[in-house]
């Protein structure tokens, strides 16, 4: 009996340990996550897909760990003020091209009452539809339909015309990030501060352009969690792209095992 106590006491010691551990690796991160459909399979890449009813899994799995969303704004706001103890626990949603499915994520958010920032494609959303590489053609989510939503939603801009910003002129640059907050803003009447790069491809001296054109941040496809308690790069932050389970490779799982593990232990 006493052996059995020895091991037990053993195993709890190792396990407060381990917990230990990834608390002070992960208490001073938070995560933003990347989603670009919330609906079932339509054709083309499936890890672009997330079932609404995983989605609702997903938010509701985080709510019951404590964890609260802040927007990009008040992310960028607190961690200026050092406000770590207010950002412990907190994370951002991020949705790219605006696809009309979007309305399948305003619902669960509204449930939680949480808050998510949609980056547009403006020409795809003025046009109607997208066919994005290696996907069929997709049905956009109209203005009309965001401004219903601005809720939830924060808006941020995907460009004129999604390119590949690192292969285009400065200038051709600054008309996709320039032209597409106006449109937004003549639109919906918003201020737009927060950027996303096609394909996540990040262009030279994007920190200085970005800023220039009053943008606030500015999202990539780096898969990480941020650190808010060392220099962050406001305008290349990295996200999380969190699969249904049949979409995911274990390529995906090992390049997202810090965020699998903050969520698990709830740090």
């Amino acid at each position: 009996m006493k052996k059995i106590l020895k091991q037990l006491a053993g195993v709890l010691v190792l396990l407060l340990s381990f917990y230990i551990f990834l608390y002070l690796k992960y208490r001073n991160t938070i995560f933003i996550l990347v989603y670009h459909r919330i609906g079932d399979y339509q054709g083309g890449l499936k890890s672009l897909y997330v079932k609404p009813r995983t989605f609702e899994k997903q938010m509701k799995f985080l709510f019951s760990k404590g964890y609260r969303t802040i927007s990009l704004t008040e992310f960028k706001n607190r961690v200026e003020k050092n406000d770590w103890k207010f950002l412990r626990k907190k994370f951002c949603i991020t949705f790219d091209d605006g696809y009309e499915d979007l309305s399948n994520a305003y619902v669960v958010l509204k449930k939680y009452n949480f808050k998510a920032t949609v980056y547009l494609h403006v020409n795809a959303v003025l046009e109607g539809y997208y066919t994005y590489p290696l996907m069929t053609q997709a049905k956009m989510i109209s203005f009309t339909q965001v401004k219903e939503m601005l809720d939830v939603f924060e808006v941020g801009s995907h460009s004129i015309s999604h390119p590949d910003l690192s292969e285009l002129s400065k200038q051709e640059i600054i008309y996709e990030i320039k032209e597409s907050k106006k449109v937004i803003k003549d639109k919906l009447g918003v201020e737009v501060v927060h950027f996303c790069y096609p394909f996540g491809k990040v262009f030279k001296n994007y920190s200085e352009i970005l800023q220039q054109e009053g943008y606030l941040t500015a999202t990539s496809l780096k898969k990480d969690l941020v650190r808010i308690d060392k220099g962050i790069d406001f305008y290349c932050l990295p996200r999380i792209e969190w699969k249904e389970v049949s979409a995911m490779s274990l390529k995906d799982l090992v390049r997202n095992l810090d965020f699998y593990l903050k969520i698990v232990f709830g740090i």
